[in-house]
């Protein structure tokens, strides 16, 4: 029932924003070399995460949020917003899928954007005092910078559609599971975490949950899971919420994590705690060529 209603509220907004503004400004977002250029631009993101907090950096921004990205890239491809902020990783993935599409990097400090490293760095999120925190983060330090990147790498080709033959990060699974590891994510933003139907990619997983059968998730948030589960010597479970529902999950104790490009700030730092990160990108603001 929340699904139907953040898709029905998306379509709804995305409606009103198609009726309030026949078309995007005439902001050129592909000749800004700052966001000072884009004074005054269209640019949504995704509801409750720091990149609704980014946009706000933009002189005068006609700024709006929408629940989830694939609403996003319907605005934008419908003309009613000039781009949106995201993590590059996520702006390389839906560029390779749609030529008609480019990003501008928010590259901290030199285009007049401001981030800390938590801001554009992502965690795996935790239970207050839960004990597998240095455990785990013992395993991420295992995890060269080199492939992480060329983990990422794969998961942007493999999202894309593109063929890959292995992975970069792989480890053995235990043969006799001492537990399982129930984490959630939203599987529903490649790179990072999507969702397969029926046909599994490279390294996906089962999804668990009532009604999720022949649903698999894969991206570079599922590996790192599986990573850290068989490292553990756990069994990985996954579960699928939507990005407002993670971290009440986590705190009613339905899941044991979130790895879900989720950054640890200072606000969720009062509700949860985090791990070292295992991941860190520049934001970007992905816009369709004139």
């Amino acid at each position: 029932m929340r699904r139907m209603f953040a898709i029905v509220l998306a379509l709804v907004m995305v409606l009103s924003m198609a009726a309030c503004a026949q078309q995007a400004t005439s902001v050129d977002v592909a000749a800004a070399k700052s966001i000072a250029d884009l004074k005054g631009a269209k640019i949504a993101a995704q509801a409750g995460t720091f990149h609704a907090d980014a946009m706000t950096q933009i002189p005068e921004v006609q700024g709006s949020t929408l629940p989830e990205f694939s609403d996003l890239l319907t605005a934008l491809k419908a003309g009613t917003i000039d781009g949106y902020v995201a993590e590059e990783p996520t702006a390389i993935e839906v560029c390779l899928g749609d030529s008609s599409l480019a990003y501008l990097p928010l590259v901290n400090n030199s285009t007049g954007f401001t981030a800390t490293d938590a801001d554009v760095g992502i965690a795996v999120g935790l239970k207050t005092g839960n004990t597998l925190r240095e455990q785990i983060n013992t395993i991420l330090a295992e995890i060269s910078i080199e492939t992480r990147q060329e983990l990422m790498n794969q998961m942007v080709q493999l999202s894309a559609g593109k063929e890959v033959t292995s992975l970069a990060l792989t480890s053995e699974a235990p043969a006799n599971p001492t537990g399982t590891l129930r984490v959630a994510m939203e599987c529903a933003y490649a790179p990072f975490n999507w969702t397969d139907m029926n046909t599994p990619s490279l390294g996906a997983v089962a999804i668990s949950g009532e009604g999720k059968d022949g649903m698999y998730a894969n991206g570079y948030d599922v590996q790192i899971a599986q990573y850290i589960a068989n490292k553990l010597g756990m069994k990985l479970e996954v579960y699928s919420y939507e990005w407002d529902g993670l971290i009440p999950a986590l705190n009613s104790g339905a899941v044991d994590a979130i790895i879900a490009g989720m950054s640890p700030t200072a606000e969720r730092e009062e509700q949860i705690d985090f791990t070292s990160v295992y991941y860190s990108s520049n934001l970007v603001i992905i816009y369709k060529k004139k």
